[in-house]
């Protein structure tokens, strides 16, 4: 195969992985999905939604019959839980090595990407749902989390 014939399969390939993404954007508006990717053989894209303020943890209904557990230490009931929005791996920084999304004692917006829950290869970002800051992290980077699992605690802001 020529050169020129391989760059034009590259783009064809490229041009057809691009339509499929941009077709499955198209049929997750509305849902909870936040960031997914698509390869083929050495092409990959990525593509990353923001989410609205105010959509964090409860975007998703609980299961029926399934109460969330709140493993709040005692003397904790003044601290806002950040839960899970979904079953999958927590992860605290954008990728391997780097710094984490928030730290304890850091201060936190609403809307503000506090951590990661990977699902189905998908990145779906945890946003804080109050301003406060970081009192405790309670879940570790890579650990498998349920559905509404306490992922870390807020100071409510204002309340020191």
């Amino acid at each position: 195969m020529t050169e020129s014939k391989r760059t034009s399969a590259n783009q064809e390939l490229i041009r057809a992985v691009w339509d499929e993404a941009r077709d499955l954007i198209k049929r997750l508006e509305g849902s909870t999905v936040q960031r997914f990717s698509v390869e083929a053989g050495d092409t990959k894209i990525e593509i990353e939604r923001g989410m609205p303020a105010g959509v964090v943890a409860s975007a998703i209904p609980a299961a029926a019959g399934a109460p969330a557990e709140d493993s709040a230490p005692a003397g904790a009931d003044d601290r806002h839980p950040i839960k899970a929005p979904l079953v999958g791996t927590y992860y605290g920084a954008p990728s391997p090595g780097a710094d984490p999304f928030v730290k304890a004692g850091d201060s936190v917006e609403v809307g503000q990407t506090v951590a990661i829950v990977e699902a189905m290869k998908l990145m779906n970002h945890v946003q804080a749902d109050a301003a406060g800051t970081v009192a405790e992290i309670v879940t570790v980077d890579g650990q498998w989390v349920e559905f509404e699992q306490v992922l870390m605690y807020l100071e409510p802001a204002g309340e020191d």
